[in-house]
């Protein structure tokens, strides 16, 4: 992680980091929930050769919140969303200016994605749709999960250019944490 911000913005940016670690925990909820319907799925196949009804899509969408309520969290914590094989090779300068340029993308993009999800979600809630296989089930809260999910990593993004923009703490030095002088 790097040195906390300096002031009011780090409040700001503690602040963002909780909204989006809890919100992350979410995609693990919903991993649990994958392992328990696949398991008593298998068992009731096996067992009493009546399974869950449309496992595979519950399965199959609940892959949504695994993945989309924990980017956000990933790109502000680690910045494992950026690859930096090439830049890592340029001047701080240019680094820096390269990191700038595809925080703006991924915010835009995934900003538009977001945006553009809303109509959908809005979509699925006013005629009620429901997954294509047999009983179905309601689909907008997992378009839900996929807009927030890119809203959060937009707003990530745009984080992620002030964080490197904005004054950081002093990294203590040895002597400061207690060590040897």
């Amino acid at each position: 992680m790097n040195t906390p911000l300096k002031g009011t913005l780090g409040k700001i940016d503690n602040v963002i980091i909780a909204i989006t670690k809890y919100l992350s925990y979410l995609g693990g909820v919903a991993l649990v929930a994958i392992m328990l319907i696949a398991f008593f799925n298998v068992l009731g196949e096996k067992i009493f050769v009546k399974g869950i009804p449309n496992s595979a899509d519950i399965i199959k969408y609940l892959h949504m919140p695994v993945v989309f309520t924990g980017m956000a969290y990933v790109n502000l914590d680690t910045g494992h969303t950026r690859i930096d094989l090439l830049s890592s090779k340029f001047p701080a300068f240019v680094q820096k200016i390269c990191m700038t340029i595809g925080n703006l993308f991924g915010a835009f993009i995934c900003g538009f994605i977001a945006y553009r999800g809303v109509e959908r979600v809005i979509t699925y809630f006013e005629r009620n749709m429901l997954s294509a296989t047999g009983s179905g089930f309601i689909l907008w809260p997992f378009a839900a999960v996929l807009v927030v999910g890119f809203a959060l990593l937009a707003v990530s993004y745009v984080w992620a250019i002030v964080r490197q923009y904005a004054p950081h703490e002093e990294a203590p030095t040895e002597t400061e944490e207690g060590g040897e002088q």
